[in-house]
């Protein structure tokens, strides 16, 4: 019994292979997304175009390899400091919660597509 193929795996192959056909459009906008995001020619959060020297020195992220301008280094430096420490000096004073929160979607987010990108669906798709 070990030399019969499953034949569900190649329908379901099969299948894979004809979705990936009828929406290869829709795929190529998820891929952009990602290409884009993971761009080091420009900043990660603010999408401003950055020099060569910025994008060699990504800040580290916990596990996120994202590129930050200069500007949002600083305030991204800022974030993971108030989030370890808590407010421990006085703030400039647009760092209030909502600013808070706008970090801490924003490092959901880089999270949420780092997950896409290395879920086996997706590399079956990139193979």
């Amino acid at each position: 019994m070990e030399k019969v193929l499953s034949i569900t795996a190649r329908l379901e192959d099969k299948r894979r292979k004809q979705q990936v056909e009828a929406y290869r459009d829709k795929f190529e906008a998820v891929q952009r997304v990602l290409q884009c995001s993971s761009c080091h020619f420009k900043c990660a959060m603010c999408g401003c175009h950055t020099k060569r020297a910025e994008s060699s020195s990504p800040p580290s992220i916990d596990s996120i390899e994202s590129t930050l301008c200069e500007s949002c280094r600083s305030e991204f430096e800022a974030f993971q400091e108030i989030s370890t420490k808590g407010r421990t000096e006085p703030d400039m004073f647009w760092r209030n919660n909502e600013w808070i929160e706008l970090w801490a979607r924003w490092l959901d987010y880089q999270h949420s597509i780092n997950k896409f990108r290395n879920s086996f669906d997706f590399k079956q798709l990139t193979d």
